[in-house]
């Protein structure tokens, strides 16, 4: 086996060796190239869920198909905050109108008092009754009035104006008053027809761009104007205790984005620093560092240069990439440089330890970096682009510094160690590969019964396990600032105001009649739920402009001959109030969509002015949606969408991350059966014989069942992120067993001591590194990416305790069965 590869490999290393000079320039010109497309690459960042869906999804179809068409229900919430609510008012009224004073490609609208609906609804808020209700309200009129005539009671002043005045007296306006009540309800809740809490220290203005747009430029411009305005008017100038926020799909997406690139450049620092200074410690040998670093920035530099090419972006899960590239690409560089050092220190010349160690590490390095490659890959072939853009570029990095290792390394060692003067090799003290060997040579049994029972642990916490598998509360994905000074923060604030959720799932049909079949089927599941109906309004043009006006018209103008001043005077204060509300003016008209306020009217038609094909579908619950919540929303749409028949479209951020979800329990256990499969494979090729790969294979497992146990204890849910930890943890994990079990065969019998001492701390070492790129990102802000540096970290330390202690321990029964 070894005469099949040993003498081509050390061949080329001595070609690399003698060529170095123009293998370095070549090397050094193609990563300066690749590192300029890898930094445009970085520089296209988008943090949008959607960027994790395929093209495929109905929630993106739907946003790019219909989106361009339709009126914003997105918004920009500009919230004050302050003791003072008049000084507030104050800031608001003069805020709005250099708001509206924007260009129109940045605003077009601003709302923030009641004014407009209140006019439009004390006109025509009687023709939204139903005919029915008017005709039984001017019914109970009726009688009310002959009840009075025939008793003589002291209400029969409600008949004529001169009657003798009495004690007032209820009126019973049966079904219209519940409707009645809602409509006071909406509009009273506010302070003095602003958006304002009543007790006044909140106040919203809701800024609405013109485009439904997801792109980051647009809306960063959006944000960066109001801004703008707000900090040149000056807040401070109303009162000292003012603090102004931003809320809103605008602000959110800007405030990811942001987080993400603050989250991207601490997580860089971390392991850059952390990577450099383990190094140092192992290595003691700045030659031996420079080559290891060199090597990985050219893989590095390919791998996302290349990347430009296939993908040319990178989304939330594919944007920290370079630090799990680093970590896990670093392993083949460490493990050849290690055992170049070992031979060196056995006194052999440069060129004759580097034409050793490449054969000596050429198999076990191989086998865990196209494992691990393809364990990336195996993500490559789903549909979710948040998997399938993460296994492309991480397996395309696991390859690339598997070749930038070999081709590399040795030309770079040779470079520095051949020059004269170069410092001698001093002998590293193998601190944790002792630590290994002493562990299982007194304690073997002990560490063999501690793995089986740690497997015990993990299945009874895969039993115990309760609640839905999968994360859907969004605020648990989000940057953790938001929830204290961000657009959470203010999102509570905003609900405080408004008390219902403002953004609703639009439904767009391709005719008039298409939508209200959609409508009818809607509607029939709303009422089959009846008090666990999840939606609080479905609004259309229909039910925008009511229907039969002209006979609801005449009904109101019966009415208002009945309802004199001096009768509604004579009624309880509540009444009265209810019964104004449908007391129509004396010129009252039918009206259209051009007469409704513009808050009402625009999200109702597309922006070619066409009206009649859009269904807004509002939310009844408030705040952050459940999974059920998302769940029952989604299905009680697309079910009528599609129990109608008709060419009809959805697009809503509920109905985005069911899409999310969907992907995510489509795609991913998929993807992890695939991987695992291939990495058996894989080592099976590599090792040819059923022993030592069942050995490498079973130390895998071993780790894996550590791993999800822990996760399952710890109650851990998945999302769009975290999922790939399982595939990938295959692909790294195999690295280290592969790594001891290939050089104690190489070693032969009786080596499991000294393979512990001098490869456990290489092994070690690499598994190290892995965990620093999984770790740094536990200094993100972003709480997804915290979630998954956690789970992977734990998975490398589970795999690494696999292969350097228990698959030793057992592999000693083998070598010594009286000490079992």
């Amino acid at each position: 086996m070894r005469l099949e590869y040993q003498r081509p490999s050390r061949a080329l290393t001595g070609w690399l060796v003698r060529r170095r000079r123009a293998v370095l320039a070549v090397a050094a010109v193609a990563s300066l190239v690749s590192a300029g497309f890898a930094v445009r690459l970085y520089a296209n960042l988008r943090s949008g869920f959607e960027e994790l869906l395929p093209d495929t999804a109905p929630s993106v179809v739907a946003a790019r198909t219909i989106g361009p068409r339709l009126h914003t229900v997105t918004h920009l919430s500009v919230v004050l905050q302050g003791p003072d609510g008049d000084a507030l008012d104050r800031l608001a009224d003069d805020l709005a109108p250099r708001l509206r004073a924007l260009p129109p490609s940045i605003v077009e609208s601003v709302e923030y008092r009641t004014d407009a609906d209140e006019a439009f609804l004390r006109r025509y808020g009687g023709l939204y009754l139903a005919r029915g209700e008017l005709e039984e309200l001017e019914r109970k009129l009726d009688e009310r009035i002959a009840q009075e005539r025939r008793k003589a009671n002291p209400l029969l002043g409600l008949l004529d104006d001169d009657e003798p005045a009495g004690p007032p007296a209820p009126l019973d306006l049966g079904p219209a008053r519940k409707r009645l009540e809602e409509v006071r309800a909406s509009l009273d809740r506010f302070r003095k027809g602003y958006y304002q809490t009543p007790d006044g220290r909140l106040l919203v203005l809701l800024v609405r761009p013109p485009e439904s747009a997801t792109a980051l430029e647009q809306n960063r411009r959006v944000l960066e104007a109001v801004r703008g305005v707000v900090e040149a008017l000056g807040p401070a100038r109303y009162g000292r205790d003012i603090r102004v926020g931003y809320d809103g799909e605008v602000a959110t997406l800007v405030e990811e984005q942001g987080a993400l690139v603050a989250d991207l450049l601490s997580s860089t620092v971390v392991v850059l620093v952390l990577v450099l200074a383990v190094l140092w410690l192992f290595f003691r040998r700045w030659s031996a560092i420079a080559a290891i670093l060199l090597a990985l920035a050219a893989g590095c530099a390919l791998t996302f240069g290349l990347s430009w090419f296939l993908v040319g972006y990178l989304n939330a899960n594919t944007a920290f990439l370079g630090s799990i590239v680093v970590g896990n690409g670093i392993n083949v560089s460490i493990i050849l440089v290690a055992r170049y050092l070992e031979e060196r220190e056995r006194g052999l010349e440069v060129p004759a330890a580097v034409e050793a160690a490449v054969p000596g590490t050429l198999v076990a390095t191989f086998l865990a970096s196209f494992a691990a490659a393809l364990s990336y890959y195996s993500l490559s072939v789903t549909s979710f682009r948040g998997f399938s853009q993460f296994g492309l570029i991480g397996g395309l990095g696991m390859a690339l510094c598997w070749v930038t290792a070999y081709l590399l390394v040795p030309p770079l060692l040779a470079a520095f160690d051949g020059r004269p003067g170069a410092p001698p090799v001093v002998p590293r003290r193998p601190v944790v590969g002792a630590w290994a060997s002493a562990l299982i040579h007194r304690h073997g049994r002990a560490v063999r019964l501690a793995s089986i029972m740690l497997v015990v642990a993990s299945v009874a916490g895969v039993l115990a396990y309760r609640g839905t598998p999968i994360e859907y509360d969004l605020s648990k994905l989000r940057a953790a600032r938001s929830d204290r000074d961000g657009a959470q923060f203010w999102g509570s604030k905003v609900d405080e105001v408004f008390k219902e959720y403002l953004t609703p799932i639009v439904v767009r049909a391709e005719t008039p009649e298409g939508l209200d079949r959609v409508a009818a089927e809607l509607e029939r599941a709303r009422a089959a739920l009846g008090a666990k109906d999840p939606i609080r309004e479905v609004r259309t043009l229909a039910t925008a402009v009511p229907a039969e006006q002209v006979p609801k018209l005449a009904i109101l103008s019966r009415l208002r001959g009945q309802l004199t001043d001096a009768r509604l005077a004579r009624l309880d204060a509540e009444t009265r109030a209810d019964v104004l509300r449908v007391r129509p003016p004396a010129d009252l008209a039918p009206f259209t969509l051009a007469e409704l306020p513009a808050a009402l009217r625009l999200p109702l038609q597309e922006r070619d002015g066409t009206a009649g094909r859009i269904a807004l579908v509002y939310p009844r619950k408030l705040g952050q949606l459940s999974p059920l919540d998302m769940q029952e929303l989604s299905d009680l749409v697309r079910g009528a969408i599609a129990r109608a028949g008709v060419p009809a479209q959805a697009v809503g951020q509920s109905l985005l991350f069911i899409d999310i979800a969907a992907a995510i329990m489509a795609d991913g256990p998929r993807a992890t059966a695939l991987a695992l499969a291939l990495v058996i494979a894989l080592v099976a090729l590599t090792f040819r014989r059923t022993g030592p790969a069942l050995q490498v294979v079973g130390a895998l497992l071993l780790g894996v069942a550590w791993l999800i146990g822990a996760a399952a204890w710890a109650g851990v849910k998945l999302n769009f992120l975290n999922f790939v930890v399982l595939p990938v943890t295959f692909g790294i994990g195999i690295d280290y067993a592969a790594n001891i079990l290939q050089r104690a065969r190489l070693e032969g019998p009786g080596s499991l001591d000294r393979v512990l001492r001098e490869t456990g701390g290489a092994v070690a070492l690499c598994s190290l590194t892995t965990i620093i790129g999984y770790a740094s990102l536990l200094v993100a802000d972003n709480r997804a990416l915290r979630g998954f540096g956690a789970l992977a970290s734990l998975g490398e330390v589970a795999c690494i305790l696999a292969a350097l202690v228990a698959l030793p321990a057992f592999l000693l029964v083998r070598a010594r069965p009286a000490e079992a």
